[in-house]
């Protein structure tokens, strides 16, 4: 994501209205350049992160504006693929060697300069020089250019475009989504940030209410404000979209507006398509529908586990759980993981919930998560709906639950 010095030069506001300055290749000669870019970049595979870094810095002199060319840089360097170099996870241990064997032979002796690099050497299968070189090479920096996107000029513009609008949201304390087409893998990128939301039906489209990172109480706003980012890429594959944020810059609220993506300026961002990536869904969903497979509960007491079925209503709001679980006798109850949380928003999920018709819902919650400055744990207001853990799902705590409620 763009640093706040590579986003606040484009912003513009009018009054309470806050709009940016986006990237648009009026005179033909911003999309050639970005391919310059391209070009230099797939010229670059091996090399590590500085060194391509370095290069792509020094095309400053063929630009007028230096912050635009170190937005498009952080944008091109994050969008490519850097792998560590091979055995670099062995490094620190070939460092101690190394410093003792050296000072065992203090003072050196010339043409013996590489003696204390021999045995750690040959424990990772180099030869001395490589060695000395690499000794280092664990550093962030130091990890090489695996891939360059399959890209053309314009598609980076419209990333770098993307990734201007995603830093200006780390403001927002609030943000409303809107969508004609694609809401459930929207939701889904939302349910695997985490992120404070709740969904509701406008007819026959979705409205998606976050908790921004910019909200007052939040403890953790960077962490938070990270996985809010992850959101606005998966949005901008929708067919029509928009986005709506109450944000708060220099301490006045203030309203931005973003919706689809036509290529130009002004408050239609040129965000182009995001490339889909498959996943899964979150580490602690994945982890949970693996140990719930290997347990009793799916091979010996007759449940079985369906991921995202059919969404709940509950006043208006609309619950799309993580999982369904079904057992063999007709009962059934959903299950959702909550990720951050306060416990003003546990309060009034746990309300919808206790009014949600049809499948009855199991809400799983990680004390670690809580973001509010009070860690209550409120288990009154959820009642028999609520299962506490730690860093991870107890697959049978949550099955009991499921036990109790399911019908």
């Amino acid at each position: 994501m763009l640093t706040r010095a590579q986003v606040d030069p484009f912003v513009r506001q009018r009054g309470d209205d806050v709009s940016l300055d986006y990237l648009a290749d009026e005179r033909g000669r911003i999309v050639p350049f970005l391919e310059r870019l391209l070009r230099l970049a797939r010229r670059l595979p091996g090399r590590p992160l500085e060194v391509v870094v370095e290069a792509l810095r020094r095309q400053e002199r063929r630009v007028r504006d230096a912050s635009r060319l170190a937005g498009i840089t952080r944008t091109l360097i994050e969008w490519c693929d850097f792998a560590p170099v091979p055995g670099s996870e062995r490094l620190e241990e070939a460092r101690r060697q190394v410093f003792s064997a050296r000072g065992a032979i203090w003072p050196p002796v010339p043409g013996d300069a590489l003696e204390p690099y021999a045995s750690a050497a040959e424990a990772l299968g180099v030869s001395p020089e490589v060695l000395q070189r690499g000794l280092y090479d664990d550093r962030p920096g130091a990890r090489r250019l695996a891939t360059v996107p399959d890209a053309d000029g314009r598609a980076l513009l419209a990333r770098y475009n993307l990734e201007l609008a995603r830093g200006l949201l780390r403001d927002a304390t609030r943000v409303v989504l809107r969508t004609s087409g694609g809401w459930r893998d929207v939701f889904r990128a939302v349910k695997a940030a985490g992120l404070m939301h709740e969904l509701h039906r406008d007819g026959k489209r979705y409205r998606l209410e976050l908790t921004g990172p910019a909200a007052q109480f939040l403890v953790r706003p960077t962490r938070y404000g990270v996985r809010f980012a992850r959101v606005l890429p998966v949005l901008a594959r929708a067919p029509a979209w928009r986005v709506d944020a109450d944000l708060v810059r220099d301490g006045h609220p203030c309203r931005f507006r973003l919706t689809g993506r036509a290529r130009g300026s002004g408050e239609r961002a040129p965000v182009g398509h995001e490339p889909k990536r498959e996943r899964y869904d979150s580490t602690w969903e994945r982890r949970f529908a693996r140990d719930f497979r290997g347990s009793s509960w799916a091979t010996q007491e007759g449940w079985t586990m369906t991921r995202e079925r059919t969404p709940l209503s509950a006043g208006g709001s609309v619950f799309l759980p993580d999982f369904t679980l079904r057992h063999r006798d007709g009962r059934e109850a959903a299950v959702e993981l909550v990720g951050f949380w306060t416990p003003e928003y546990l309060a009034t999920k746990c309300a919808k919930v206790r009014a949600a018709r049809g499948t009855p819902l199991v809400l799983v919650l990680a004390r670690a998560l809580a973001v509010g400055e009070s860690r209550e744990l409120l288990v009154e207001v959820g009642g028999e709906r609520i299962v506490w853990c730690g860093r991870h799902a107890r697959v049978g705590d949550v099955m009991r639950k499921v036990e109790e409620v399911a019908r």
